[in-house]
């Protein structure tokens, strides 16, 4: 059984968080607080690898869409109710163990005050009296076939047994709905087995080796001849509870003077690792029990267990299927970058077995960026309660989401600008990319990225214009910082007419040049100045402003620059981009930026202070 998909209700912030997207490897990532330890605690929860406690019901509960029928026990309202639910994809032989289609959908259900129970959506009965048959007594059993005006033929005896049948044979041709019950006891023992590391587990080293071996355990329960020797002990011990059972139930009928007490032991025999002593000793030293050593050690031991558990867990025994739910709670906590490689690389080989899942949560902008944005799921909250959140999350269209990796891929953003920075600025090409980061620092003290803005070189290509109107359509802000000459010539690649057709207008335009580009802004002056110190003339004889100014009167003035660099220089830059990017470097303190160029960087601060959604406001 491989998950693919998570809702949750009524667990800590996740009040109502349906359609979690589970990949074979999928990053958590949000703020903190945000629910994805609790995203992680669920799954524990739904693979019966935890219980519920009290601080684990949402404070949201109370007004929750799920009820029980039954009251808590001195409780007049309604009890308190956690879902976690899940759509696992099977496999061949888990379709005909269970005998069912595929995905299948299992949820457990704790119900304040009654406790949990695991439970699956399949075909039943729509009367609820022939889903439990086997629960029923013989009188029980007779008055229902005579309600169905059903009768015993003459060969079966007057039994439990013989009305059984009867009745089973009546609701397999009975009118069936779908309906959530009680799974049965293959589908329990078919669930993924959890395997859950923590970042502050360094400590515990012990936790970690009891939990992958807990893992090989069960997959040994699962052989054949083991399950058949388990299945004979639970049968045994049953058999023995008999009379000891017998005993209860009189006495308790005596007591309470009830005509009939049920009271039937079921024996469940579920091997696991109680305890795991562990010791370590370095050369010419003495073992040292794990608990004695320094933290040093033991997070090294973690890291090492957490690697040796792909290679252990990477081949079960023949004839068992058994899958594996590996999942990490910020694994790379004060780590160093070359241990969180490590990580990242283990995190990686461990998604790629055929029977196992990863899933991790982080705040390492590492690791997220380490993995496909379709691997992503972004967690955020509102008023303390949680949501799912990607750049792709209200279209169902995959070739969406493959289309926004795509585009992050070839334009190279990283996942986490995508997921975190609402301000995009596009720019035309190379020359803008490289110079104006270096021109923005000068003049502000600090990167452009820290006012909130994602510097983009769009190439002006249509693929470019695309990805620009979806970052719009998914709320992010894009705009263009374009040269002046932009709405003028047709030819250019952020012209109006290609604008339009992405839905841009010239309001999401800043302009840079007088009268045409960037290259405009810089003074005589200082081309001069830079040309002496890059490029000199080849006759020795110095740059003077004279010789640039002449080249403004009309044309395109950058085009004219490069070309007399080419005439008078033997070391003339070979692309005109290069020029922008000398002048920016060679430029010293922040008057030396061009007036007419911070005051486009103020307002694209300006509109990167008020961009994207107010995650804080609420939705209309």
């Amino acid at each position: 059984m491989q998950l693919v998909e998570l809702g949750v209700t009524n667990f800590r912030s996740l009040a109502d968080v349906p359609g979690i997207p589970i990949h074979k490897q999928t990053i958590l990532t949000g703020h903190n607080d945000c629910g994805k330890t609790a995203t992680l605690d669920a799954i524990a929860f739904l693979l019966g690898e935890r219980q519920i406690e009290d601080s684990d019901v949402s404070r949201f509960a109370s007004v929750g869409r799920e009820r029980s029928a039954l009251p808590a026990i001195g409780d007049d309202g309604e009890p308190r109710t956690v879902i976690v639910e899940a759509k696992f994809e099977l496999s061949d032989a888990e379709v005909e163990l269970l005998d069912t289609s595929s995905p299948v959908s299992v949820r457990r259900r704790y119900v304040e005050g009654q406790g949990s129970r695991l439970e699956w959506q399949t075909s039943v009965p729509e009367r609820l009296e022939l889903r439990t048959l086997p629960a029923l007594k013989v009188a029980e059993l007779r008055d229902l076939a005579t309600e169905f005006d059903l009768k015993l033929r003459e060969d079966q005896a007057n039994v439990k047994a013989s009305w059984y049948d009867l009745l089973e044979e009546y609701a397999a041709s009975a009118a069936h709905i779908t309906d959530w019950v009680e799974a049965p006891p293959q589908l329990r023992d078919a669930l993924p087995q959890l395997l859950y590391f923590k970042g502050d587990s360094a400590d515990s080293p012990e936790a970690v080796v009891r939990g992958i071996l807990t893992a090989k355990l069960r997959e040994y329960t699962l052989l054949e001849d083991t399950r058949q020797k388990i299945t004979d002990l639970e049968t045994e011990f049953a058999e023995r509870l008999k009379e000891d059972a017998a005993i209860l139930r009189k006495l308790v009928e005596e007591r309470c003077a009830l005509d009939e007490f049920s009271l039937e032991p079921q024996i469940q025999f579920k091997p696991t690792i109680s305890r795991v002593p562990l010791a370590a000793s370095a050369h010419g030293q003495h073992p040292v029990p794990l608990s004695a050593a320094g933290a040093g050690r033991s997070r090294r031991i973690t890291l090492a267990l957490w690697e040796a558990s792909q290679q252990l867990l990477s081949g079960g025994p023949e004839g068992v299927e058994a899958n594996v739910i590996i999942v990490y709670d910020e694994p790379d906590t004060h780590l160093d970058y070359d241990h969180q490689r490590r990580i990242m690389e283990m995190i990686k080989a461990s998604a790629s077995t055929s029977h196992s899942t990863v899933i991790v949560a982080t705040h390492s902008l590492n690791l997220i960026d380490g993995v496909d944005i379709q691997d992503i799921v972004h967690l955020n909250s509102r008023d303390g309660r949680a949501y799912v959140q990607s750049l792709g999350a209200s279209d169902t269209d995959a070739h969406t989401r493959r289309f926004l990796s795509n585009m992050a891929a070839s334009l190279g953003f990283r996942n986490s600008v995508l997921l975190h920075e609402k301000c995009f600025v596009a720019v035309e090409g190379a020359t803008e990319y490289a110079a104006l980061p270096t021109l923005f620092k000068l003049a502000f003290g600090y990167p452009i990225q820290s006012a909130g803005i994602a510097l983009w070189a769009c190439g002006g290509n249509d693929g470019a214009l695309n990805f620009a109107k979806f970052l719009k359509e998914h709320k992010r802000t894009v705009v263009f910082m374009v040269d002046a000459d932009s709405p003028r010539d047709k030819q250019k690649e952020f012209g109006y007419d290609r604008l339009l057709k992405q839905g841009f207008t010239k309001d999401d335009c800043l302009f840079i040049g007088d009268p045409h580009e960037l290259e405009d802004v810089f003074s005589s002056d200082q081309w001069a100045d830079t040309m002496n110190e890059h490029w000199p003339r080849a006759d020795e004889k110095p740059w003077v402003s004279q010789d640039i100014e002449a080249l403004r009167l009309d044309g395109k003035f950058s085009k004219k620059l490069h070309n007399l660099l080419y005439e008078h220089s033997t070391q003339a830059p070979r692309h005109k981009d290069e020029m922008v990017v000398a002048m920016a470097q060679r430029l010293r303190k922040p008057s030396d930026v061009p007036k007419s160029l911070v005051d486009v960087f103020k307002d694209a601060v300006k509109i990167a202070a008020t961009a994207g959604p107010d995650y804080w406001a609420e939705e209309d």
